[in-house]
């Protein structure tokens, strides 16, 4: 599940890249669902990062550079490169996402992958979590080859990165992971989205 969702959300990054659409846009996701969301903000930060280093091609003044975030997005690009054909982008990656909620996400809290969506995101990147969510604690990390734990964003608040807002939900998301499809409108009311940012909820 957590390998189609990652490729689902390279897919949808590409859709968005090549789409004559010009209105921004705006992902909600719960579960894998998040887990795709999460992984076409990677896929656009991608994108984005090859296309500042075409246009700094395309300029007889600026030099092109390697970036310094490439390595935070080696496994976004790993699965892009599966893809044979490169996607035809008709406007920067940077200007497609307004808002990102994501709910219950099977992802971790990896500092430099979060602040890579960010740059993605123009308006509120939201990651609602539950400390009581057992199940999805317990699921991601047998399934970790690792054997280390590691922090998922959950059932934990992503810390240390900009402007990344945290919703604690652990009142209305107890031991089972399904609760979040009940409690959608509720955590969306929570969290105040779309609404103009509260200061007091950006950690």
């Amino acid at each position: 599940a957590k390998i189609r969702s990652d490729e689902a959300g390279v897919e949808l990054a590409r859709c968005l890249v090549e789409s004559d659409e010009r209105q921004p846009v705006s992902l909600i996701g719960y579960s894998f669902g998040a887990r795709a969301v999460f992984s076409c903000l990677n896929e656009l930060a991608r994108l984005q990062e090859e296309w500042e280093d075409d246009r700094a091609k395309n300029s007889p003044q600026i030099k092109s550079s390697p970036s310094k975030n490439s390595s935070s997005l080696q496994n976004v690009q790993g699965l892009a490169n599966d893809i044979n054909e490169k996607p035809k982008i008709k406007r920067e990656p940077a200007s497609i996402i307004e808002d990102v909620v994501l709910m219950g996400s099977p992802t971790y809290t990896d500092r430099k992958a979060w602040a890579a969506c960010r740059r993605v995101v123009a308006g509120r990147l939201i990651n609602c979590y539950s400390r009581k969510d057992w199940i999805l604690t317990l699921m991601f990390q047998v399934r970790s080859s690792t054997g280390i734990f590691r922090r998922t964003a959950g059932t934990y608040p992503v810390e240390d990165v900009a402007r990344i807002e945290n919703v604690d939900c652990s009142d209305l998301v107890g031991g089972s992971h399904g609760d979040y499809c009940m409690v959608v409108h509720g955590i969306l009311d929570r969290a105040g989205f779309g609404c103009s940012v509260d200061s007091g909820n950006i950690s």
